[in-house]
């Protein structure tokens, strides 16, 4: 059964969003051989026709579509029927996505499109007024994320207590985020034991999670003739083992695949000694303009240095944490991101 709560919302914003002369709603009716969350008997401008419809209660790109399935399915079955798409929010890229392919949505934050004869109904631009659902017990959170660092290493089939022993965290947190990873139907047991499914739409929705602005940034300039430079310094310093630091971005993807052009350097530090040790090194000077080195107290503060790489006697973040640091970042990191992904990622997410 669905949150009762939240249907109790679905029905009030189809009342709200639409311009209804007649409605009549009906939660999980039995239709011929379809199973909808609801069906709603609608009339707009003169013209009645029935909703159909499916709702969407945890974000996930693999459930959206999942559920998209299930309503080209309806309209294949009752093409009298018109079916619509209902969540908590829809990003822009998902709204995209159901205009292209036809799809009706609403979300509860106030966007809607629905196409349907003479009606055309769209409000766009509204602000996901849920944001808190993204956090609870988000398996992209930080200490959450390192389950799937491991997990998306290879295709092994992992125990609850195996798997938390080998990223040291408490077994009933690693069972929680099993449970939260099979409902958004990015886990599968076999035998009591997790597996994970739609790689592809997994990474889709962690990097609509993650926010590299999330860092903390120290900006600094360092006297040299471009970045090149600046990671030659960084690579002739002695550095003892309890300096704790890994490049990342652009400068970081110059390492493992070369793309892009670039004039910064950024640089995760894990504490106060590994950051005050490379401030004094590299003779740093702190500026609010013309920056060209990134210091980073990372907001990813668990798990930003998992599986980091050395490369040319220089500390790396992991391919995955590359990608999500660059994938939003707006000096050439999408094409950077691209082409990091078809060399380095790609046969790790699409293993299977």
């Amino acid at each position: 059964m669905r949150d009762e709560n939240f249907i109790i919302e679905v029905k009030e914003k189809l009342e709200g969003l639409l311009p209804l002369k007649k409605f009549k709603f009906q939660v999980e009716p039995h239709v011929d051989n379809l199973d909808p969350d609801f069906v709603a008997d609608v009339s707009i401008n003169d013209v009645s026709f029935k909703l159909i419809g499916e709702i969407i209660e945890r974000e996930g790109s693999s459930i959206f579509q999942k559920r998209i399935s299930q309503l080209k399915f309806y309209e294949n079955q009752k093409s009298d029927y018109v079916p619509i798409l209902v969540a908590h929010y829809f990003s822009p890229k998902k709204r995209d996505y159901c205009k292209k392919n036809k799809i009706n949505y609403l979300d509860l934050s106030g966007n809607v499109y629905l196409s349907y004869k003479n009606i055309y109904i769209e409000k766009t631009g509204f602000i996901n007024q849920y944001p808190e659902l993204r956090k609870k017990r988000s398996p992209f959170s930080d200490k959450a994320s390192l389950i799937l660092r491991l997990m998306l290493e290879g295709d092994k089939v992992w125990g609850v207590r195996e798997l938390a022993d080998e990223v040291s965290l408490d077994a009933g947190y690693v069972s929680r985020m099993f449970k939260e990873l099979e409902k958004r139907n990015y886990l599968i047991r076999k035998n009591g034991k997790g597996k994970l499914q739609y790689r592809n739409e997994l990474l889709t929705d962690w990097i609509d999670f993650y926010d590299y602005m999330g860092n903390e940034e120290n900006k600094f300039f360092c006297l040299s003739k471009g970045p090149e430079e600046i990671l030659d310094k960084l690579k002739n310093i002695r550095i003892s083992k309890e300096i704790v630091y890994a490049l990342s971005f652009q400068a970081g993807a110059s390492l493992v695949a070369p793309y892009a052009v670039y004039n910064d350097v950024h640089i995760y530090v894990s504490n106060k000694k590994s950051f005050a040790f490379l401030v004094d090194k590299l003779k740093l000077k702190s500026v609010e303009k013309g920056a060209n080195i990134f210091v980073l107290n990372p907001h990813y503060r668990h798990s930003v240095f998992y599986n980091k790489q050395k490369i040319q006697n220089l500390w790396v973040v992991s391919d995955l944490q590359l990608y999500l640091d660059l994938y939003k970042y707006p000096h050439r990191g999408l094409e950077q991101a691209e082409h990091l992904y078809e060399k380095r990622l790609k046969k790790m997410i699409e293993v299977g």
